[in-house]
């Protein structure tokens, strides 16, 4: 079974292929590109290393698979991932996070709200094990499926924040040498799992956030809202009453998307667009601070100064040195 076609989509393109492993490329798709890492550490158990720069991922798993008991566990190192459930539910995973989940229980569709996402994938079918993992699950005292069964107990995903243990295991997969990355790998894989016997069922789910899918198409609207209007004066109540969502959903919803709140956006999209204005264009300090949405030079100044390290004017006259030279 060819698990990389099934998890990531067939439209890859193999850049290297070994007896360690193999890297495939995704592109010409409609949002970006995406580059994925396989090895097989055990039968049954093979690592992904996931560089993903596209926001949506379509699976190709075929419907009579899905009755074959397949866990995914993911580390995000860096960027957002969407998990979206099949009852319809939505959380987000961010920087140090980690999840266990039945993939029969993933959408087909995976998202990447900032078009950004690294981290390490370990796709576990327990039915594939052979006389290697038994031997280690009676060396160790650990039946992996078992361990993985009671984290997801229900069929629902187990998600925690970044932890000091979990970051400890998972830091070293992203640093070790291809020489040695396989037999690395087997040894990570048992250092995680008697991690995990250590885990409480509960451990993560008093903090983190559910939401409902149309809340998160909602939130989804008002970005692009926002980033096509960042120059006009966009209250929290005038975005609740347009797009018909309490306040505090949508401030709640938003944050757990992009990692950042709605004025966030804007202020980062005014600045971008200054930055651009005061490199290529004629206009004065003034006049690209409204042209941007300040009606305030100071305001201005302050919010550039800030973001970028250095004053509206200073970072004007470098842009003319550097375009002279």
């Amino acid at each position: 079974m060819d698990y990389m076609s099934h998890l990531y989509g067939r439209n890859k393109k193999k850049i290297v292929e070994n007896s360690k492993g193999r890297i495939c490329e995704y592109c010409d798709l409609e949002n970006g590109k995406y580059v994925i890492t396989e090895y097989e550490v055990f039968k049954g158990v093979r690592v992904f290393y996931n560089d993903i720069h596209t926001s949506k991922i379509t699976s190709s798993i075929p419907k009579d698979s899905l009755n074959e008991k397949r866990y995914e566990i993911n580390h995000c190192r860096e960027g957002r991932f969407e998990c979206v459930l099949r009852d319809g539910t939505v959380t987000y995973m961010e920087a140090g996070d980690f999840a266990i989940n039945l993939i029969s229980n993933s959408s087909k569709e995976s998202f990447f709200p900032i078009s950004h996402y690294h981290g390490i994938t370990f796709c576990i079918t327990p039915s594939e094990f052979d006389d290697e993992l038994h031997l280690l699950e009676k060396m160790f005292g650990i039946n992996y499926e078992d361990v993985l069964a009671d984290l997801c107990h229900d069929n629902k995903l187990f998600i925690q924040r970044a932890t000091s243990e979990i970051e400890h295991i998972f830091f070293e997969m992203y640093k070790v040498p291809d020489d040695i990355l396989v037999g690395y790998l087997k040894v990570k894989f048992q250092e995680l799992f008697l991690y995990l016997t250590t885990v409480q069922n509960n451990i993560s789910y008093s903090d983190r956030q559910y939401f409902v899918k149309n809340n998160i198409e909602i939130a989804k609207k008002i970005n692009v809202y926002v980033l096509e209007n960042y120059n006009r004066t966009l209250t929290y109540e005038k975005l609740s009453e347009k797009f018909h969502i309490k306040i505090t959903t949508m401030k709640n919803c938003y944050k757990s998307i992009y990692g950042e709140t709605i004025n966030d956006t804007i202020i980062k999209k005014r600045l971008e667009v200054a930055a651009n204005l005061l490199k290529n264009s004629s206009l004065s300090i003034t006049e690209i601070a409204l042209e941007v949405g300040y009606t305030d030079h100071s305001k201005f100044s302050n919010a550039f100064k800030k973001m970028y390290n250095i004053t509206p004017s200073k970072y004007k006259k470098m842009s003319k040195i550097a375009h002279s030279v």
